[in-house]
């Protein structure tokens, strides 16, 4: 026997939900196979699921609309930290940097070579260290750095702070909408179930046969899914019957052996011989 699958992703539970509540548009509120509270219920529950799974739809997309902008603004401050390292590290090897590279938190421990800076944290770590840094090296008499100067370090740094915070809000309200569809998900298959198993109950009494009743409540929604052996014994039966049917359909179509008629050839004129010289 068939099974009933509950639907899996969430545009076959609004699908399941809108094909019951159109046939129950279609019908007489007697011929409905439920409760008649079940239809208010099966109204809100269909509102609720497709206006949550809108929002979380529209999270998505902004979230993946946005992240391509914080991918270019994270590089532009990885790029113009890195180059400022660098010019740093280079003046300073020249003893071009009053009191060395002091002021730079642990830069010298990395031996003149640039710390990792690959992600959000590290930019952003080490971006407040060089902008403190410099700018007290300045106070106290150094020469400003520049090509880039660190004011506009600062200026990209910023920005890319800004993006920063702005994607880690996305990412939130994708996660709670996300976790919202996830307790939604769960509750929508249990009324579908319960809905189901209602429609079932009732199609039983009065469906004839169990594939009458299968056909019936599919009209509200319900999917019925074979095993692999049934399958295999549908398929087998189908091409029996077929086969049945071409071979009722070539006996019909043989004609009755119809007798033979033979057209008599023409009679040949008969010639009698006269006596041309004979006198009365």
């Amino acid at each position: 026997m068939p099974y009933r699958r509950l639907p899996t992703t969430d545009k076959a539970r609004l699908r399941a939900l809108e094909t019951a509540l159109n046939k129950v548009n279609e019908i007489s509120v007697k011929n409905i196979p439920f409760a008649k509270h079940s239809i208010e219920e099966l109204q809100s529950v269909k509102n609720q699921f497709e206006n949550t799974l809108k929002h979380y739809e529209l999270n998505i997309n902004q979230q993946s609309d946005n992240n391509k902008k914080y991918k270019e603004v994270f590089e532009t401050a990885r790029l113009y930290l890195s180059h400022f390292m660098q010019v740093l590290l280079f003046a300073s090897e020249r003893g071009e940097i009053n009191g060395g590279i002091k002021y730079y938190g642990n830069l010298n421990d990395f031996g003149g070579r640039i710390p990792s800076l690959t992600t959000e944290r590290e930019i952003l770590e080490w971006g407040k260290i060089m902008v403190d840094g410099e700018q007290k090296r300045v106070r106290e008499g150094g020469s400003a750095i520049y090509s880039p100067s660190i004011a506009l370090v600062k200026f990209k740094l910023e920005e890319f702070n800004d993006a920063a915070i702005f994607q880690q809000n996305l990412k939130r309200n994708t996660l709670r909408t996300f976790e919202k569809m996830q307790t939604l998900r769960k509750t929508t298959n249990e009324f579908i179930s319960q809905l189901w198993t209602e429609i079932e109950n009732h199609l039983e009494l009065e469906a004839k046969t169990a594939e009458q009743k299968r056909e019936l409540a599919e009209e509200f929604g319900i999917v019925y899914v074979l095993r692999r052996k049934e399958r295999k014994l549908l398929q087998q039966q189908k091409t029996e019957i077929k086969t049945e049917i071409q071979q009722e359909e070539k006996t019909e179509s043989v004609e009755e052996p119809v007798a033979e008629i033979r057209e008599e050839a023409p009679a040949r004129p008969q010639f009698v011989q006269r006596d041309l010289f004979q006198f009365n």
